[in-house]
This record gives C-alpha cells, structure tokens and sequence, in this order.
C-alpha cells in the first residue's frame, strides 16, 4: 500500500490486550457476529480437514478454537497479545480441549521467523490482524504464504471497508466534527484509521480493506485463488432489525442460509463486514 502509516506492533498488542475476555464472546453475544461465525465455520469445514496440520495466526481467545480443533489434525495456536493467547488457553482448558492443541505461541504475523518454510497444510489469518499491519501487510502475506506446503491453503480475512463505513456512518458523521471533511473523505478513500489523518480516540489504527486491496497482496505470489467470499453481509440491515429477525427462528434460518449463499456471489463481495480469500499455493 503506497503512501501507508507505518505498522506498530504495540497497537494490535495493546488493543486486545485490554479487550479482555469480551473476544471470547464477539462472535456469539450479538446477531453480527453470528453471520460472521457462520460463514467462517462454512470456509473452514470445507478447507480443514482430518489430516491438516493448521496454523492459526491472530487466534484471539479462541472462538475458532473450539471447532478448528475439531476439524485438524493438529492444531497451533498464535496471537500477538499474550492476554488473549492466556484466554484462549484457559477456555480451551475449561472445554477440555487443550491437550487437543499442539502449542500456544506469541506470533506477529509480520515475522514468522521461528517457523521454517513449508510446515502447514492449512495456515488461517482472519478477522483483523492483517488490518493492522499497514505498510507491513505485503510482508504479512508473504509470511503466511512461506510456511505454507506447496499445494497447501492459506485462508485469509480482513476487516471491510464499505460495511463498516455504512454501519458506523452516525460515529463518522460525529468524527467529522472533530477532524474535518478533510479527514472524512481520507477515510471513506483510503479505509485508514491513523495518527496523522484520523486520529480516533481510542487510538485503534488500522486499515479496514475492500477486495482489491486482498487481490493487490496476493499479486505476484505462486497461487490459486479458490474462494473469495463475504461475510456479515446482513449486518447491514442494523442490530434492531437483525435482533427482530432472530426473534423468529424459522426467519432466522432462512437468513443465515441466505447469509452463506449471498457469501460466495462476487456481487456481494465487498458488503461483508470482513473478507475472506481462500488461496492455495503452488
């Protein structure tokens, strides 16, 4: 990304490390985060796999955790925040599954250097991690890519850009009177959360992406992208609307199938609140 902030590993480290236990439950406490565990959960049982050796990168607390386990064969663990890795630990200990789980490791997914070349069937980044790396993210995807086998699959997410911008339009139309239209319109452009241009007060830097800028990283490396997919895409209807759905089952279910569905047309591809890109190498 040309003219980008530069990356601070302390920003991702610091954000989930007083996140807290609440990562445990982002993906399950609201109707958002159910269409974006469903649609994760639908890339990863058709890409993990009994005889898959896995490394997950920006683990979190380990909301994947407990079914990734599941699906691999073996299974590491890694995030930048050692509060999170703690988390992650102690619920995976709490469910019994701990001893399931190879290792626990501290990994900035910049610098992959304690891992040799080609050692995964399967090395998975989803949610926001890359989101942070900034002018490091070339350097991210070419990590990830090194440890993968050849023939193996890297799966890939990212925060979006145009489903965050809709859904958080009331607080941007607050920021502006704060940083400026100046500042608005970096934003709504460039999907970049820094110091310099767009100084949010809690200072959660980032770059939140559409699919271009995923198809940018993945140029010039020696893969075969497989699937492209959106996820969340419902959420732009709102939390009152999503929760007045969720009060009736049978239109609930109806929403997640749609949800998987509308997940893989190119037409919704960047309405997803994150991206995800499922790459094999060659």
């Amino acid at each position: 990304m040309n003219n980008s902030p530069m990356y601070d590993p302390e920003i991702p480290r610091n954000y989930y490390d007083n996140f807290g236990e609440k990562e445990w439950t982002r993906l399950s406490r609201d109707c958002p985060g159910e269409l974006l565990f469903h649609v994760h959960m639908d890339v990863f049982r058709s890409h993990v796999h009994q005889q898959s050796s896995v490394l997950e990168l920006g683990a979190g607390a380990g909301i994947f955790r407990k079914e990734l386990v599941k699906l691999a064969q073996q299974l590491v663990v890694s995030d930048i925040s050692e509060e999170q890795l703690a988390n992650n630990k102690s619920k995976m200990t709490e469910l019994g599954l701990a001893d399931r789980i190879k290792d626990f490791l501290i990994l900035d997914i910049t610098n992959l250097k304690d891992i040799g070349d080609n050692h995964y069937d399967v090395v998975t980044c989803v949610g926001g991690a890359l989101n942070y790396t900034f002018d490091k993210e070339q350097a991210a995807m070419t990590e990830m890519l090194r440890v993968a086998k050849p023939g193996g699959i890297v799966i890939i997410g990212a925060v979006a850009l145009f489903n965050s911008l809709m859904r958080f339009l009331p607080a941007i139309a607050e920021e502006k009177q704060q940083f400026g239209i100046d500042a608005t319109k970096w934003l709504i452009d460039r999907g970049i959360q820094d110091a310099e241009h767009y100084p949010v007060e809690n200072g959660n830097y980032l770059h939140m992406m559409k699919s271009s800028d995923l198809d940018t990283l993945f140029q010039g490396h020696r893969v075969q992208i497989i699937e492209k997919r959106a996820a969340g895409i419902f959420s732009l209807a709102g939390d009152d609307a999503l929760n007045q759905a969720k009060a009736d089952q049978e239109l609930w279910d109806l929403l997640l199938s749609k949800e998987l569905e509308f997940s893989k047309d190119p037409t919704y591809l960047n309405c997803g609140a994150n991206l995800i890109y499922v790459a094999r190498k060659l």
